[in-house]
């Protein structure tokens, strides 16, 4: 999502937020959770033991529920969190048991219960490590060559790894030119890789910083740096930097990006959006291209499926069409015509903020299975000031998944910015589309 209001606010080039919230059960931990369910399915296991931070842990118990297969949770001393957040039947009770190596008990438990290991830990190492590659192949797809930097949060380093390996895997393919910096954002002490990145330099303003376990920092304070030499070399071979986080700055910068860009996004996960607005309000970001990936980030629009027209009249979403989409709509009477047809054969979705209507999709069925694609996508709108916020992207998406892919469009020759879009989505040129309009 291109964020213009914080451009504007910092002035310091293009923004965007990479919105990992929208995956499907709302974390960037989905992307490894999905590969670890599926591998059990692979290896015909009964189901899925489990450990790691709660928002991990939930994804693999959402995608267990979705697959059918059981999960379970081992619970340790020292984690009365997981007894607030996880039923009793699903944890695994090791608080009484006497082990030097909690891993040898886990692979012990899963051996003679058939379950599949999916602690996101150093047995699924590369496992978690592929599946967040795809973050930075993604940057570089939707971005090109000239991304000046990308932000993360740092615990492990897995996705300062990961982040680092798309990138190389794209200059040796020649599809970027150079890397990105690679800034690394967390909590000034307690971190295993940050306190080997400042060993041996002075670093100012951290002595009296008091860090205190809570729901803000537990998960960074990461005594054991899983990932140290791999993350220190992509830090150091992007000319990038690790950045301390206060926990009076990391609400800060939560509540800006709030306010300015209407994100929703937990201040746990704000670290790596912390540490650029750290850098920014500094001087130290350059002009440039700049992306931010926010964890659990999302936008705080709502998709609502039209049905009937109860709440919403035929006439008002054809109005809509008709103000938003301005030169390229069409005669209202030819509108109200597919929004009519959408509603009996085929989806209308309204993107909602606030539950103010901001965008409109129509999407009608052609009457075909095969001849030519089933559905055909009539309309998609936006309301004026949400330009580059990802609104379209959104609707698109949801009826790509509503149809199954079976959808086809028209775009004007001229409509260049919907062309691309619409290429980036995974559309292309077919051939045109000749209207009659009389012999000359």
């Amino acid at each position: 999502m291109r964020a213009k209001k914080l451009e504007k606010h910092l002035g310091v080039g293009k923004i965007y937020l990479k919105l990992e919230g929208t995956n499907p059960f709302g974390n960037k931990y989905d992307r490894i959770a999905e590969v670890m369910v599926k591998g059990a399915l692979a290896q015909d296991n009964d189901g899925v033991f489990v450990d790691g931070s709660d928002d991990y842990i939930n994804s693999v118990v959402q995608f267990c529920k979705e697959y059918g297969l059981s999960v379970k949770i081992p619970l340790f001393k020292n984690q009365k969190w997981k007894t607030k957040l996880f039923n009793n039947d699903v944890l695994v009770d090791f608080r009484e048991t006497n082990t030097h190596n909690k891993y040898h008990l886990e692979d012990r438990y899963c051996r003679e219960n058939n379950l599949y290991k999916g602690s996101n830990q150093y047995t699924n190492k590369n496992i978690s490590m592929v599946s967040l590659q795809k973050i930075g192949e993604e940057i570089s797809e939707k971005l090109g060559d000239d991304i000046s930097s990308v932000f993360t949060q740092l615990s492990y380093g897995y996705t300062v790894s990961s982040l680092y390996n798309a990138f190389v895997s794209k200059w040796v393919d020649g599809k970027i030119n150079k890397y990105p910096q690679i800034f690394s954002c967390t909590i000034p002490k307690g971190n295993a890789i940050f306190d080997d990145y400042t060993k041996n330099m002075k670093v100012n303003g951290l002595d009296d910083y008091d860090i205190k376990v809570n729901k803000y920092t537990r998960h960074l304070l990461a005594g054991e740096g899983a990932l140290l030499e791999e993350t220190l070399k992509a830090i150091h071979d992007t000319h990038g930097n690790i950045i301390s986080i206060d926990e009076k700055l990391l609400k800060e910068s939560v509540h800006v990006l709030k306010k300015k860009e209407n994100i929703i996004l937990s201040t746990e996960d704000g670290y790596s959006f912390a540490g650029f607005y750290k850098l920014a309000k500094e001087g130290k970001i350059k002009e440039g291209k700049h992306v931010i990936i926010l964890n659990d980030g999302r936008s705080d629009l709502e998709l609502y499926r039209v049905t009937d027209f109860e709440k919403y009249s035929k006439e008002t979403i054809s109005n809509w069409i008709k103000e938003w989409l301005q030169d390229y709509s069409d005669p209202i009477p030819e509108t109200k015509d597919a929004v009519k047809s959408a509603i009996e054969s085929g989806f209308i979705l309204i993107a909602l903020r606030n539950n103010i209507p901001q965008g409109v999709c129509v999407v009608v069925h052609t009457g075909f299975e095969h001849f030519v694609p089933t559905y055909h996508l009539g309309y998609v709108a936006t309301k004026e000031g949400n330009k580059g916020r990802g609104i379209a992207t959104e609707l698109i998406n949801q009826m790509i998944e509503f149809t199954d892919g079976k959808l086809s469009l028209h775009v004007d020759l001229d409509n260049k910015r919907a062309s691309k879009l619409y290429e980036k989505l995974g559309f292309k040129k077919c051939y045109y589309r000749m209207i009659y309009s009389g012999q000359e």
